[in-house]
């Protein structure tokens, strides 16, 4: 049981002192801060060279990993609540930080994430994890942070929640944030992720779903220990089912948890198999869940590059153990015939169809946000009840923010010549879309006066082209791109 006052004392002594994400920032400086981000303590260690105040002795306990003596730690720091929380411990060379306790939040908020200390702390480089270690703030935990919405929701779970981060940004928007972990040690770091951040959440110990069976809700998000590895060495990473199957049984379980009109959104691994295409294989995990559901692949790694990642993650990567364990691995994927493996998210809509699109944004400029995830969900449900006469009925608008250009590029002469015309969003996370002639005709005269079949036609009278061509081109053309976001329906 976390002690809620004690949680409450502490984190007001971490934000008098000035001991958040900004202040951190603002003591350390940007390249020392961007160099945390890479494992590499030693410019934020040398920026606190010196210095005794409490930012810095916080600093140096739980984000740079040393030691700070006994006399300084009991003058600046409320030793007895962070021993009592066991946050710190005696060391032989004076109080030492038994968890990290990184500074987190949004601009108008700040959270304390507790986690274990990883490999690359201070003094545990040749360190491996052990099978309960809980993550901190990761790669993949900001990824599925950025895709949720924010609309307002009545319950929200997060599955497999580790030392909390969904949980914390579930909470701004949730009246009730309900969190799920097999790890009972991730259970206790959570709560005082929680405590320490001025939150309170429904925590309760179980694998995937089996908590909360019986219950729905409007928002469901899970970073699940989605590795595809064999055997089930780590909570946190391996969920000790056959290949992509963790993937697969998320998918189809999460719909019974879900109210009508509620969003799931998790990421996932799924294999790329020799002689198959990995769009099939993630489309059928879908069927029958009564979902609309967007996919998307963000990287591909082949299997020696996977394998390396994920051995590294853990520590201790010298020796024959782990040659060992990296041949029983590589061997492990060529059995499932996998010649690559993917990462992406899946969201899903509890809507009554089970149409999927799947796509790979491995040339996307950045990650969508949740209101674009929220909006491309939207879109894809007013599409799905819009058939071809619908659509060359609708009034089409260039969204805001998007431009049609005609770019041009330099000869070998040096003169410049035109490249197909383009749309783009300056601020989006799309790649620009390239457009032929007639399309870009149509496009440039989206602005809702007309509807889209009297522009297909104007472009074929234009180009002298059939008309039943150009309208069934132009409706294949166009619905990606009012999917895309590029195109509003008015």
């Amino acid at each position: 049981m976390i002690a809620t006052e004690v949680c409450t004392r502490v984190r007001e002594a971490f934000l008098a002192a000035g001991f958040t994400a900004d202040g951190l920032l603002g003591e350390i400086g940007a390249p020392a801060y961007a160099a945390l981000s890479r494992g590499d303590h030693t410019p934020a260690r040398l920026a606190l060279l010196g210095r005794t105040d409490a930012v810095a002795l916080l600093t140096r306990l739980f984000v740079t990993g040393q030691p700070v003596s006994a006399g300084e730690a009991v003058r600046a720091l409320p030793l007895a609540d962070l021993t009592e929380l066991g946050l710190v411990g005696p060391g032989r060379d004076g109080i030492r930080a038994l968890l990290d306790v990184r500074p987190y939040g949004e601009p108008d908020t700040d959270w304390y994430a507790v986690s274990d200390l990883g490999p690359d702390s201070a003094g545990h480089r040749d360190f491996e994890v052990p099978a309960d270690h809980v993550l901190g703030i990761g790669g993949a935990s900001l990824t599925l942070a950025q895709l949720v919405p924010r609309d307002k929701v009545d319950r929200a779970l997060d599955v497999g929640t580790g030392c909390g981060i969904q949980a914390l940004h579930l909470a701004r928007h949730s009246a009730q944030v309900t969190a799920t972990d097999t790890n009972h040690r991730a259970l206790r770091l959570a709560a005082l992720t929680a405590g320490l951040s001025g939150q309170q959440w429904d925590l309760r110990a179980g694998p995937l779903f089996e908590p909360v069976r019986g219950e729905e809700y409007d928002l469901i998000v899970s970073n699940p220990p989605f590795v595809i590895s064999p055997g089930h060495r780590y909570t946190y990473r391996d969920a000790g089912l056959p290949g992509d199957d963790l993937g697969r049984l998320l998918v189809q379980e999460l719909p019974t948890q879900l109210r009508e009109g509620g969003t799931g959104i998790l990421l996932a691994n799924w294999l790329h198999i020799r002689a198959e295409d990995w769009r099939d294989r993630v489309a059928s995990w879908i069927e029958g869940t009564g979902c609309d559901a967007w996919i998307a692949q963000r990287e591909v790694q082949d299997p020696t590059e996977y394998v390396g990642l994920w051995l590294r993650d853990a520590g201790a990567t010298g020796g024959p153990e782990h040659e060992q364990r990296y041949g029983q691995w590589l061997s492990a994927l060529d059995e499932l015939g996998a010649e690559g493996i993917g990462f992406g998210w899946i969201v899903m809509r509890k809507s009554g169809s089970d149409s999927p699109r799947i796509e790979d944004v491995r040339d996307a400029t950045r990650l969508p946000r949740g209101d674009e995830v929220s909006g491309l969900l939207d879109t894809r449900a007013v599409l799905q009840s819009c058939d071809a006469f619908g659509l060359l009925a609708a009034r089409l608008r260039i969204a805001p923010g998007v431009e049609l250009t005609e770019p041009q590029r330099a000869g070998d002469d040096g003169l410049l010549y035109p490249v197909p015309p383009v749309l783009r969003q300056a601020d989006g996370w799309r790649p620009a879309s390239g457009l032929d002639t007639v399309g870009a005709q149509v496009i440039a005269e989206c602005d809702g006066s007309h509807t889209l079949a009297e522009l297909l036609d104007q472009a074929a009278s234009t180009y002298d082209l059939d008309i039943d061509d150009v309208r069934a081109g132009g409706l294949l053309a166009v619905r990606p791109l009012i999917e895309c976001g590029y195109l509003l329906l008015s």
